[in-house]
């Protein structure tokens, strides 16, 4: 089992800031930010001589909750400023990208990380399709055509033209060319029936969130079979969960800690009612192709829980019941303030935990 760190900013307000997303820019303090990415390299050190493999971060828009808005360029900062963790870019949001610009950004990112690049690319959240006034209803196809461009943009030997239903270029030669060959280990990331057959068709792996492991087996399943369909059968670590944990010394302290959590509420990107209603009726979304509602400005679940012997245990059940062999985990969840609590947690994690799964 390899482990990876969600790393977010976690930027630390001096005064209170408004929850509602979008969240206004007059509300940044340049200090904190400043800080932020200080402590960002400071606490990927921990984790890098902890023993974690990867460092992960991912695009969010328009809030502090997550201050990596630009994942190529803090992959940079982050593979320029560490010499052995991998960087994981999971993900650019495709959807709202150029896709040629992509492939540049992190063919240029896997030649300055020296082959230390991994990729996700996702279609993102149903309140991203604000960011850039993309049209939700298209947001699926728009990632595919996405993601198989930029797969082929870094394959393809000579300069080529592209003539899509949502892109089109006259020419295509992107430079440099990805470290890795043919290109960086790379996750398709969502839990649909389309995300599973499109990773299935292009030999990448899946990367699921968020969700309990019984309902992500749904997906992991979907895509092994796809596999099984083109031909080829995936590795374990060609199948990704990031997942929110809470671990501490005991499981009574974790247990209060989780229900502190859900008695707060606290939602990943909080939105007006109106607009979660209407984003709910335009984005439509399913598990392996059994529908599901998108979770809209809603509470990102805790999958891992409990003491050091009790997350041990729930990694192994991940493994048996989904099959993956990458845990990317935000701890104490994205955006918590109480950074003496989340190095005490990573420390427990890495000396108490990771030693015990590298095996699983």
């Amino acid at each position: 089992m390899k482990v990876s760190y969600f790393e977010t900013g976690r930027y630390t307000a001096p005064q209170p800031v408004p929850s509602q997303w979008p969240v206004p820019p007059g509300a940044y303090d340049p200090e904190a930010g400043a800080k932020a990415f200080r402590d960002m390299i400071e606490r990927i050190e921990f984790v890098e001589d902890l023993g974690f493999d990867w460092v992960s971060v991912s695009e969010h828009h328009y809030s502090p909750r997550i201050l990596t808005p630009a994942p190529a360029v803090s992959g940079a900062y982050i593979a320029t400023s560490l010499k052995k963790i991998k960087v994981a870019v999971l993900g650019p949001i495709v959807p709202q990208s150029n896709p040629v610009r992509v492939a540049e950004e992190l063919a240029t990112l896997d030649n300055v990380a020296q082959g230390r690049l991994v990729v996700g690319l996702l279609r993102g959240t149903s309140n991203e399709a604000l960011t850039f006034d993309l049209n939700p209803a298209e947001a699926r196809e728009r990632t595919d055509e996405g993601m198989e461009l930029i797969l082929k943009a870094w394959t393809e030997p000579q300069p080529f033209g592209w003539q899509g239903r949502h892109y089109q270029f006259r020419n295509v030669s992107v430079w440099p060319r990805p470290w890795q060959q043919p290109h960086p280990p790379t996750y398709a990331l969502g839990t649909s029936r389309e995300a599973c057959e499109f990773a299935a068709r292009h030999h990448v792996g899946l990367g699921v969130s968020f969700a309990p492991f019984e309902v992500m087996r749904k997906s992991t399943r979907y895509y092994r079979e796809q596999c099984a369909e083109h031909g080829w059968q995936p590795t374990p670590e060609q199948i990704l969960y990031r997942a929110n944990i809470i671990i501490t010394e005991t499981d009574e302290e974790a247990d209060e800690l989780l229900q502190k959590q859900r008695s707060s509420g606290q939602a990943a990107f909080p939105m007006r009612q109106g607009v979660r209603e209407a984003l709910m009726q335009a984005d439509q979304r399913n598990i392996a192709g059994e529908a599901r509602a998108p979770n809209v400005g809603g509470v990102l679940p805790t999958t891992f829980i409990g003491s050091p012997d009790t997350v041990v245990g729930q990694v192994k059940r991940c493994r048996e019941e989904m099959g993956a062999g990458v845990l990317d985990l935000a701890f104490q969840n994205p955006g918590a303030t109480d950074l003496g609590d989340l190095m005490h947690a990573l420390e427990l994690f890495g000396k108490q935990v990771l030693p015990r799964i590298r095996e699983v």
